[in-house]
């Protein structure tokens, strides 16, 4: 167990006495009484680390010198009363009511036991600017659990230094290293989801059909028209809404951008960031896939091999650069990185998450933000700094939703520009006894190539290997946990004499294209989380090296698992009924419906772009406290996976923050 350390004041009305919390202690007042000389001391804690099972975690107050506990249940939404304060052992559904002076009721319903709770501000005169909407079983709003509210208005009196609204990458990030600067920093992090993992699915047994990726994802957006009648991109690929984000699932790819690959970005900016990328890899694990070990050197024999026939698309025109893939997974046990661990060790009194917790809407006085309205309440600001570390349509969303274009010119550009990669992927197979690699009996074996290049824009491809002789035994749960892109248990239980490789191509969608944009949608929505439309459509450019990507993906596949002239390839036609043909598939087959790494809608400009809504300090134009990270900063969308570039942003963030404190300061 652990106490919840909270700098205000909050009044809990029971049995004739109040409740204070005041200077991380509960006391029990008699009515009168002084909070600093009463003796009688209540407990306010919590069952379990923040970061443990929803369902099995609960908060509890007690009164130290009576049989008597209440416990608030946020998981099951109810609440325990024991002793004199309820029935024994008692619990009940709990019903949330407000009441005038900002008074809210907990209702046990079964034997009509209340407690009430009261947020004053400091001043005594109850001028915290809070709110609740929700009323837990209320018909026509989301349901919230007493402890959701409780929290938060225990919290709106407290002060913090950062307030950051996600807990994926560049939240994790920058956290680490302002912390490094000023260990005694505040931090809220404020997260809408709950939590699912403690640590990378692949890193964890299946857990079934229900609970991938693309099931799990959720899309608080729309979509135009013109966008889901498209034949070729329908949408963007979604949200993972929990603790961590899309780090609980992503693939760990984790490239550089080169100089060139950076083109449209500030000089300034290119120059300023070159040394936070090795920060980031090191934050983040990056290591050569060559070097990732695993049990028995998975990434050995076939990694070389690999690597050598890889060079044979260097024969291409458009090709640039070859290389062992670069992945998130230099740790200890070569799990790929993500958050929700790195943020568990740093959740402190200094450091506070709150889960299921929706930002609606800035709350602004003319020049900066002074409120955050959430679905849990409207939290006050004071002079913390607001870092919005979503990824980029719900930041987006927030922002168009909060600041007017007529009080805001700078920010008459946010959602104009969008960014997004278009994806190919194919499988393919050739028996095993064809290639230089071990024979059948050998165990697993596992390789990783990242290939860039460019035509008409950017592009890159992603070569990922599986070779097992047995995928009955544990070998089908090494490859699921340590392979770089995921090949399907169907796949490799029906290839056992076979070497596998799945190719992703990633295209660069054209920056400059006007077709492409977020908005606010047009009609009135009450949801302010979820009333952003997106639109993409490919112009001409992006079809043309969408084609020349494709042909460049077959020509490397090909030439790298073809060890002589006329050996063939069989590629992967459907899963399902098992087809596997020599023949190429088709465009439409290969093609992905959802583009993926949405990016630009916030873009980056010096101060001879005064068409970008934001500048080289991160900061919203026209905003004094409120700050961007992620790839809606983007100005143009490259081709290579974001996150080792997002996370040296969001590094580089915090040092511009801290410096700029420590200027103050001085």
């Amino acid at each position: 167990m652990f106490t919840m350390f909270i700098s205000t004041k909050v009044f809990l009305s029971c049995c004739g006495s109040i409740l204070a919390f005041k200077d991380r202690s509960l006391t029990l007042l008699e009515p009168h009484h002084d909070v600093a000389t009463d003796a009688h001391a209540w407990e306010l804690s919590y069952s379990s680390h923040p970061y443990g099972n929803d369902e099995d975690s609960y908060w509890i107050l007690r009164y130290l010198t009576a049989e008597c506990q209440i416990e608030l249940r946020p998981g099951k939404r109810e609440m325990v009363c024991r002793g004199a304060l309820g029935a024994p052992h008692g619990s009940a559904e709990c019903a949330l009511h407000v009441v005038p002076q900002r008074r809210l009721r907990f209702v046990q319903a079964s034997t009509g036991a209340q407690l009430a709770l009261e947020v004053t501000g400091d001043d005594g005169n109850n001028a915290v600017p809070v709110f609740v909407r929700a009323v837990a079983g209320g018909e026509g709003v989301e349901a919230r659990s007493a402890v959701d509210v409780f929290y938060m208005y225990a919290l709106s009196g407290a002060r913090f230094d950062y307030i950051v609204v996600g807990s994926s990458f560049c939240s994790s990030a920058l956290v680490e290293i302002i912390r490094r600067h000023n260990p005694t920093a505040r931090f809220l992090i404020l997260e809408k989801g709950s939590v699912d993992l403690f640590q990378h699915q692949q890193s964890l047994p299946s857990r079934g059909d229900d609970k991938t990726a693309s099931k799990m994802a959720r899309r608080p957006w729309s979509v135009s028209d013109r966008t889901s009648h498209s034949q070729y991109i329908t949408n963007i690929h979604g949200q993972i809404q929990y603790v961590g984000g899309r780090s609980t699932y992503w693939s760990g790819w984790c490239p550089e951008p080169s100089e060139a690959e950076l083109e449209g970005w500030p000089e300034a900016l290119k120059k300023t960031l070159r040394p936070y990328f090795a920060k980031a890899r090191e934050s983040l694990g990056v290591i050569p896939a060559s070097k990732v070990k695993g049990e028995d050197s998975l990434y050995g024999p076939l990694q070389d091999f690999l690597q050598d026939s890889c060079k044979l698309a260097r024969a291409i025109d458009s090709v640039t650069e070859i290389f062992p893939a670069p992945l998130a997974m230099g740790n200890k046990g070569y799990e790929k990185f993500s958050t929700p661990n790195p943020m568990k060790e740093i959740t402190s009194a200094n450091v506070q998450t709150i889960v299921r917790c929706s930002v609606e809407k800035i709350i602004y006085d003319g020049k900066k933000a002074t409120h955050l309205q959430t679905s849990l309440g409207v939290l006050p600001l004071h002079n913390a700094k607001l870092i919005l570390a979503m990824s980029t349509l719900p930041s987006t969303t927030l922002v168009l939703n909060s600041f007017g274009k007529g009080e805001f010119p700078f920010l008459a550009n946010v959602g104009k520009r969008l960014t997004a990669h278009f994806v190919s992927s194919a499988v393919a197979r050739v028996p095993r006894n064809r290639l230089p690699v071990p024979s059948a009996g050998q165990g697993v074996q596992l390789g990783a190539v990242y290939i860039s290049g460019k035509a008409q824009a950017q592009y890159h491809l992603q070569m990922s290997a599986v070779a097992t002789s047995n995928p009955e035994s544990r070998d089908l749960e090494l490859c699921r946990q340590f392979s770089a892109n995921s090949i399907s248990e169907g796949c490799i239980k029906a290839s056992p004499e076979h070497v596998l490789v799945c190719c992703s191509a990633l295209g660069e969608l054209d920056h400059k294209n006007k077709d492409n944009w977020f908005r606010l949608k047009k009609g009135t929505q009450s949801d302010l989380t979820s009333n952003g439309e997106l639109q993409i459509v490919p112009n001409d450019q992006d079809l043309t090296l969408w084609d020349t990507m494709d042909d460049v993906m077959f020509k490397t596949i090909e030439s790298c698992l073809s060890s002589s002239p006329g050996d063939k390839v069989e590629y992967l036609h459907d899963e399902n009924k098992g087809v596997w043909k020599t023949e190429r598939p088709t465009k439409e087959s290969i093609h992905q419906k959802n583009a993926v790494h949405d990016a630009s809608t916030m873009w980056m400009g010096g101060d001879g772009d005064e068409e970008a809504p934001v500048g080289l300090d991160y900061r919203l134009r026209g905003v004094e406290n409120v700050f961007i990270t992620g790839g809606a900063l983007w100005p143009t969308g490259g081709s290579w996976n974001p996150v080792l570039t997002i996370v040296a942003m969001a590094m580089h963030l915090a040092d511009c923050l801290c410096n700029s404190e420590d200027a103050k300061s001085g």
